[in-house]
């Protein structure tokens, strides 16, 4: 089935403050509602932004885009020059949901895992990683009913190359270009706080969802917590499998291809009681990872404040037959070497899909 969407001028927009800017609106197609999170990919510079909950955001001119959402069909649209208003038609599966015992799932989990590695075992693979990584640091004081925030960005593309023989750690990684932009506190009281060091929080957690999609016997392979309950669906339409295990915090919903067995997406989702919550994702193609996605974010009760911090991670992969890797590291290394240098390039900030789980603090 193909997709059907429509895609028509909007003339009642506000106007947008930039020559070079075109505002985006996208709606449902059955309702006519806002879409929240559609990813919004820039296929000439991989930038990415989020629909906010009208369903708007600013786009550059002149540009194509791929507008993706868990729920909806994708849509590419190529050479955006005006105001304009897109609707996404939902996908409407023929799902048949069947609830079988947990050991059959973790077996059919196994396998499924066991066929991903087999496939890796035999390939390498040489490309570019598109990388990026931005934090956010809130703060509210109770007493003065004051908020201060800041924010810090880091782009980077990397090298790489992969062959199975190698360790985790030896996967080699060398930076082509860095791209970093961090904003200040401005209230007095928040002054003794480094914001240069704010990637440092996260980079540990992306190198190892990364070195872990690469790495056999790593927790990729594994359910990784016990699970109260175990679903199977087969949407007989897309021809896939969803195998998703759940407990009272976490959840792990693992989507296969029914033809030929191979891994399209992986998503691991732990939400506290507190409100803190971390989410990874990665999608493949042809059991190669292609998009990798970490999120986490934390929210933190003092007596005279409420401290709120989220972080973003998303990679891209690139193939290419031909690449040359040179002053190889650990992915870790070069975030935390990179976290300390200084750069007046202004980046575009991500905006956090799970923000919303967090629990706000009475």
């Amino acid at each position: 089935m193909k997709p059907v969407y429509a895609i028509l001028p909007l003339f009642l927009l506000l106007a947008i403050s930039s020559t070079a800017q075109v505002t985006m609106k996208v709606l449902n197609l059955s309702d006519s509602t806002a879409i929240v999170d559609v990813v919004c990919s820039n296929t000439q510079t991989n930038v990415i932004a989020f629909t906010n909950e009208k369903g708007l955001l600013e786009l550059k001119r002149n540009n194509n885009y791929v507008l993706v959402h868990p729920s909806f069909y994708s849509l590419k649209i190529d050479n955006l020059q005006r105001d304009t208003t897109v609707y996404l038609k939902p996908l409407i599966r023929e799902i048949e949901e069947v609830v079988i015992i947990s050991m059959s799932n973790e077996n059919l989990f196994k396998s499924f895992i066991q066929k991903y590695r087999s496939d890796l075992a035999n390939s390498t693979r040489k490309g570019i990683l598109y990388y990026k990584n931005t934090n956010w640091f809130t703060y509210q004081y109770k007493n003065d009913q004051t908020t201060d925030s800041a924010f810090c960005s880091i782009e980077n593309i990397l090298n790489f190359e992969y062959t199975e023989a190698k360790k985790k750690s030896e996967i080699l990684f060398s930076p082509l270009s860095l791209n970093r932009s961090c904003s200040s506190f401005s209230l007095p009281k928040n002054s003794d706080i480094e914001t240069a060091q704010i990637p440092g929080f996260s980079r540990l957690d992306f190198s190892h969802f990364l070195n872990a999609l690469f790495t056999q016997g790593s927790y990729f392979d594994k359910i990784g917590f016990d699970h109260t309950q175990t679903t199977k669906r087969e949407d007989t339409l897309n021809k896939t499998i969803e195998l998703k295990f759940v407990s009272d915090e976490c959840e792990k919903v693992v989507v296969i291809s029914s033809i030929d067995s191979t891994l399209i997406s992986y998503q691991f989702r732990f939400i506290s009681k507190m409100g803190s919550y971390h989410v990874y994702y990665a999608t493949f193609s042809n059991q190669q990872v292609q998009t990798l996605y970490e999120e986490k974010g934390y929210l933190f009760n003092y007596e005279k404040q409420n401290h709120l911090f989220n972080s973003v991670h998303y990679g891209n992969f690139e193939t290419m037959n031909e690449i040359q890797v040179m002053d190889s590291k650990p992915f870790a290394e070069i975030i935390k070497d990179q976290s300390t240098e200084n750069s007046e390039n202004e980046t575009e900030v991500l905006y956090p899909l799970y923000k919303k789980h967090l629990i706000p603090m009475k």
